[in-house]
């Protein structure tokens, strides 16, 4: 259906809009107010500054287009074998100033197997940006080494430096080889799955070996030698992707870099109000959510919810994230300071979640079950918790409004206190243990329990 038609169509009153083919369309900025696109395939379509407030997009199936993915796809490729070209490139430098029959080039050889060993250790443990952080400190303190000891080499210190220019060139080669197979394999890995990275990985390794081979002196040993210092770099790479793909926080920015690049074409929500939207079970992977409004927007099993670029909403930490997805995961969790606000979590089973000081502001937990959580200094702004579960929770220091909703809560006691006082008391409200509120008696009386 073409974005006129449907346009058309909602102004005259039709708002059913289940399973229709949207793809490519563009509706920015318009104004969809309770729209119905359940199963509707909206890959590619720009919502882009579009009121979809209500919008039912339930099973709705977003991301890119045929064409854009194998486009993006293709370009990962490319990136891989730029990658395997670099990798070759620094490879066989390396190896061949360390076997070099020349004393400068086997300095300056075996200082570079030194740091890249050093570099990729700490790109393992620490991420890119730790084994970035050892190479510069490798090379200050190799700098450092060669003008204290300066007087005792077997050349001057301006064919060191000349030379030493060219080896901190392959160094930064070698880096970036890292970097860009890194980025490629978690492009690919978030457009088509692990597999893609798997596919990609041969492919790049295969360029590298054939770089190093063809920059290396036709020796058996060299020719191996400089294909394994190539591979290694492409091998750390693609695990680096692989890594940062699954939500590993070492390699966060190469996520970030790759979910934005594989949202290029995608279905596009940026700055869309998607207040009280329902994207339960709809495919969110590489759909664009930046700035948009997400107010009690239900994201229940919401799939492919990660590979989607969030930005600064709420969907930012894989945690809240997860919980949003999985209604299930808060039961007896810790989500201490969280930010929850505007979240959906109507229904969810909530028991014993410990959320102190969390900012639960135009959130709703309306029928969740909240039993003996602690809403300790929460913040509860025009939060929903119509006919949630609330027996048990310590409600001490909590911040609600007039629009804080508790209509048909189900509480039988609270407490008003996190932990014991002096006394061995937590305030039990009612105080009487062997007594209970009444049906609605919370809900009635809760301003004066709050103030007392």
């Amino acid at each position: 259906m073409k974005a006129s038609q449907l346009l058309k169509s909602y102004e005259q009153g039709r708002r059913d809009f289940r399973g229709e083919n949207l793809r490519g369309q563009s509706f920015k900025a318009k104004y969809l107010v309770n729209i119905d696109l359940r199963e509707a395939d909206i890959r590619g379509t720009n919502f882009a500054q579009t009121n979809l407030t209500g919008a039912n997009l339930s099973q709705g199936r977003g991301g890119l287009q045929r064409r854009w993915a194998i486009t993006l796809m293709a370009f990962s490729w490319l990136l891989s074998a730029l990658s395997g070209v670099c990798s070759g490139f620094a490879g066989s430098f390396v190896v061949l100033t360390a076997e070099s029959g020349n004393l400068i080039n086997q300095i300056a050889g075996g200082t570079a197997i030194i740091i890249l060993m050093i570099f990729c250790i700490f790109s393992y443990f620490q991420g890119l940006e730790g084994g970035l952080g050892s190479v510069v400190i490798s090379l200050m303190a190799t700098a450092v080494i060669a003008v204290a000891f300066a007087e005792s080499l077997p050349f001057s210190l301006s064919v060191a430096f000349s030379f030493g220019v060219t080896f901190v060139f392959h160094l930064v080669v070698a880096i970036i080889a890292a970097t860009l197979g890194a980025i490629a394999g978690a492009a690919a890995g978030a457009i088509a799955g692990t597999a893609a990275i798997a596919g990609a990985f041969p492919f790049a390794v295969i360029i590298a070996f054939t770089m190093a081979v063809a920059e290396a002196e036709v020796l058996s040993f060299t020719i191996v030698g400089s294909g394994i210092a190539a591979v290694a770099v492409t091998s750390l790479s693609a695990y680096l992707g692989w890594r940062s793909i699954h939500n590993d926080p070492r390699d966060a920015w190469i996520r970030n870099i790759a979910i934005a690049f594989t949202s290029i074409g995608g279905t596009s929500f940026y700055q869309a109000n998607l207040t009280e939207a329902d994207f339960t079970q709809a495919i969110l992977k590489s759909t664009d959510l930046r700035q948009a409004i997400l107010i009690r927007t239900r994201f229940d099993h919401t799939l492919k919810l990660e590979s989607a670029r969030v930005g600064e909403t709420i969907l930012r930490k894989p945690a809240i994230r997860d919980l949003l997805k999985d209604l299930h995961l808060g039961y007896f969790q810790d989500y201490r300071q969280a930010n929850l606000r505007g979240a959906n979590l109507a229904g969810a089973n909530l028991k014993g979640i410990n959320l102190k000081q969390a900012d639960l502001t135009n959130a709703t937990f309306r029928g969740a079950n909240l039993t003996n959580a602690n809403l300790t200094k929460v913040l509860a702004s025009n939060t929903d918790f119509s006919e949630a579960i609330l027996t048990g929770v310590c409600l001490e220091g909590w911040k609600i409004d007039q629009h804080t909703q508790l209509k048909g809560v189900i509480c039988e006691y609270i407490f008003l206190l996190e932990r014991p006082d002096q006394e061995g008391s937590r305030k039990r409200l009612p105080d009487d243990p062997n007594t209970n509120f009444n049906a609605g008696e919370f809900e009635r009386f809760y301003p004066n329990i709050v103030n007392s």
